[in-house]
């Protein structure tokens, strides 16, 4: 009985005798990723805004708003390359990033830049295939290299700052704001949208 109802649904439908149900359009939930409006000239993000290419920086499109944040960085494929956080006021077209008081990166070098300074120098460099997490709670930038801390923080982050990554002579750079390959810290989760903030 139900597949001769079904059927005959089917034929009110092809036929419009107004029996058939009105589609409902499905809200796509907004994703964080790299913003298409935040990005170097010479920058190319593909996989929907989680891989950047090409040369210069790219922000998130989306401030971190809550306490405790984190997001990963897989490192695709060698070059030069630098990873932090950074306002929407940071040069965006030179690299690397990290020479202007508007952003705070971990180097492909192995120096931590702000303002034109070494801040701090890592030892253990990341290679292709590593992750790079991203901790920050509006006190400490933390980087950890294959869920290992690396304990060289920036302590004079201020104002609204963002995701922000750079590359240059062929680096490849995945972003992974969820879905995570290392438990972020205790008490860190991944990056929410303000409205999501506002729900919780």
């Amino acid at each position: 009985m139900a597949s001769i109802f079904c059927c005959f649904r089917g034929c009110a439908s092809f036929l419009d005798l107004g029996f058939a149900t009105p589609a409902v359009p499905i809200k796509k939930q907004p994703t964080i990723a790299l913003d298409q409006q935040q990005i170097g000239q010479e920058v190319v993000l593909v996989k929907d805004g989680s891989r950047i290419c090409g040369t210069g920086g790219a922000l998130g499109n989306t401030a971190i708003m809550q306490d405790k944040a984190y997001f990963e960085v897989r490192l695709q494929q060698s070059g030069i390359w630098g990873i932090g956080l950074g306002s929407e006021k940071a040069d965006l077209n030179t690299v690397p990033m990290g020479n202007d008081t508007d952003s705070w990166v971990m180097c492909s070098d192995g120096y931590l830049r702000h303002n034109k300074e070494e801040m701090h120098h890592i030892t253990q460099l990341p290679q292709e295939g590593d992750t790079i997490g991203v901790s920050y709670n509006h006190i400490e930038l933390n980087f950890y290299l294959n869920g290992q801390k690396l304990d060289c923080p920036f302590t004079n982050v201020r104002g609204q700052v963002y995701p922000a990554v750079y590359v240059d002579d062929g680096a490849v750079l995945d972003v992974v704001f969820d879905n995570f390959v290392h438990d972020p810290p205790p008490g860190f989760d991944k990056i929410m949208l303000e409205q999501s903030l506002l729900e919780t």
